[in-house]
C-alpha cells in the first residue's frame, strides 16, 4: 500500500470503536478548544432508512452518524417506529459497554502507543513537524501529548478533537441514542464485529502509511469544518449520494486499498450476517455508519445483487 490513510472527515462514518478509542485519548491528552457550535436546531431530518423483508423477517437499514451536534434533532418518525418493532437492534461493534471500553483503552495502549525509543516527531518530516506544530494548539493539544501515540491514533485524536471544537459530540452520536432508547424494553442487540478488529483496520497499516497519512491529514484539516457541516446536513438530509461522494469517493479513487479494507470488505463480511438474520424470523433494526450503506460497494447494493428486494422506505 503506497497511498494515504483515511481522511479525519471521513472516520465520522466508518469505525465507531476507533472514535471512542481517541476519544478516550483525547481526554488524558487533550485541553478544552473552544467551540464554534453550529444551530441545527431547524433542520428537518429525515435520515436514510432502507427495508428489506420476506415471509416471516423484516429488516430495516439505518445509516448512522457516529459524533453529532447536540442540536440536531434527527430521530424522525419512520425511525422511531422501526426501531419500536425491532425484536433485534445490531450494531457495528459493542463500544459503549464498560466491559467494551475497558477493552478498547487496552487496545490504545497495546496498538496505538509507539514502541520504546520511538516518538511521532521523530517519524515526521520538516515539513508534517511544521504543520503539526501550527494545527495541534488550534485544538488544544500540542506536539509533545501526541509523541508516545503512533500516527494513526495521533490522526484520530486530532480529528475527533477538532469535531468536538466545532461542536461534535460523541455524546450525541446515533448509536448511543439508539441503545439508550431500547433499554429497559427487552429489545435484544447483536453486534457484526469486535472492536478489536474495528481498531486494527487502521492500526494494522504499515507504519509508513500511517505517516503519510498523518501528514495529509494534518493538510486536510484546513477544510474539515466545511466538510463536516456538509455531510451533518446530507445525512440529516438523506442525501446518500453526497455522503457516498465525501466519505467514499476519494479513497475508491486515491486509496483503493484502504478502501477495501475499511468500507468494502466490512460490507462484504456483513451481508451474510443479514442474509443469515433475514433467513431467521422477526424484526430487525440495523444500524451501521452511514458510508457502509451508500454507493456501488455498500451494503445495500451488495444486498441486491445477491438477490434480495431492498427498497428505501
Amino acid at each position: 500500500m503506497s497511498q494515504s490513510i483515511i481522511r479525519p472527515h471521513q472516520w465520522v462514518s466508518t469505525c465507531a470503536a476507533m472514535l471512542l478509542a481517541a476519544g478516550l485519548a483525547v481526554s488524558g491528552a487533550v485541553s478544552s478548544a473552544q467551540a464554534q457550535l453550529a444551530d441545527y436546531s431547524e433542520v428537518q431530518a429525515t435520515p436514510a432508512i432502507w427495508h428489506l423483508s420476506d415471509a416471516d423477517s423484516d429488516i430495516y437499514l439505518f445509516g448512522t452518524f457516529h459524533i453529532l451536534p447536540p442540536s440536531l434533532n434527527w430521530e424522525s418518525d419512520a425511525i422511531r417506529a422501526d426501531l419500536a418493532s425491532a425484536d433485534t437492534v445490531y450494531l457495528e461493534a459493542d463500544v459503549q459497554s464498560p466491559e467494551a471500553q475497558a477493552e478498547i483503552q487496552a487496545l490504545v495502549f497495546q496498538l496505538g502507543l509507539n514502541p520504546q525509543g520511538v516518538t511521532l516527531s521523530s517519524m515526521l518530516d520538516a515539513e508534517a513537524t511544521a504543520l503539526l506544530a501550527t494545527v495541534a494548539p488550534t485544538v488544544g493539544a500540542t506536539p509533545e501529548m501526541l509523541d508516545p501515540m503512533r500516527p494513526w491514533l495521533a490522526q484520530i485524536v486530532l480529528a475527533v478533537a477538532q469535531m468536538q471544537a466545532l461542536g461534535l459530540d460523541p455524546e450525541a452520536g446515533v448509536e448511543k441514542a439508539l441503545l439508550a432508547s431500547i433499554a429497559g424494553t427487552g429489545t435484544e442487540v447483536g453486534y457484526f464485529e469486535t472492536a478489536e478488529q474495528q481498531v486494527r483496520v487502521l492500526a494494522d497499516q504499515p507504519d509508513e502509511v500511517q505517516v503519510r497519512g498523518f501528514a495529509e491529514g494534518l493538510r486536510e484539516m484546513e477544510r474539515t469544518p466545511d466538510m463536516l457541516d456538509e455531510m451533518v446536513r446530507a445525512w440529516a438530509a438523506g442525501d446518500v449520494e453526497t455522503i457516498d461522494r465525501i466519505v467514499n469517493d476519494e479513497m475508491r479513487e486515491q486509496t483503493p486499498e484502504v478502501y477495501e479494507a475499511v468500507i468494502v470488505q466490512r460490507n462484504r463480511d456483513w451481508v451474510p450476517q443479514i442474509q443469515a438474520l433475514l433467513d431467521g424470523e422477526g424484526t430487525v433494526f440495523v444500524a451501521v455508519g452511514a458510508a457502509h450503506l451508500s454507493g456501488e460497494n455498500g451494503v445495500v447494493e451488495l444486498l441486491r445483487e445477491s438477490g434480495i428486494i431492498v427498497d428505501r422506505q
